[in-house]
């Protein structure tokens, strides 16, 4: 519901807007696309480990979640490179509606991926720990975390189209 706001608020301030401007030129397109890379890598991870769960392959369910986590920080590396040129260009939230949006709508999926990247850390450290005695519990674990994940990299691919591309 939060993404899906933000998104509407984009898409009526855009259509509201007698002038909107030429998004490519502010934000930082080659970055935004080797993080689009990134991500999809990680998603691939992530599917990685739901298969190596099931397969009570432990240690290949956690080299996997260990990529997805690495990735994922890769990610958020990224982000803020393109965060302190954008600032270092003088562009701000207040810069204009589209500017204020990008800032809200970037940092909130990277709080997101964040949060994705310290439990797929956990669950492929400590968390994975369960799986001697309690495989099934581990498995709806890493399905559940999968979930989310996918769902974050799919936010991503929106926000990468919407924000980079349009």
């Amino acid at each position: 519901m939060l993404f899906g706001s933000l998104f509407s608020a984009y898409a009526l301030l855009r259509a509201g807007s007698m002038t909107w401007p030429d998004q490519s030129s502010i934000v930082n397109v080659p970055l935004a696309s080797v993080n689009t890379l990134v991500l999809l890598a990680s998603s691939a991870a992530m599917m990685r480990a739901v298969s190596r769960i099931r397969a009570n392959d432990i240690g290949g369910f956690r080299v996997s979640l260990a990529i997805t986590t690495a990735l994922a920080l890769v990610f958020l590396v990224v982000k803020s490179v393109e965060y302190s040129g954008e600032l270092a260009h003088g562009v701000r939230p207040s810069t204009s509606n589209f500017v204020g949006l990008y800032f809200v709508m970037t940092f909130l999926h990277a709080v997101h991926v964040a949060g994705g990247a310290l439990v797929t850390g956990y669950l492929a450290g400590p968390g994975a720990g369960m799986a001697v005695h309690h495989h099934g519990r581990l498995v709806g674990k890493a399905e559940t975390v999968a979930l989310y994940w996918y769902f974050v990299d799919v936010v991503w691919l929106l926000m990468f189209v919407t924000l980079y591309l349009l």
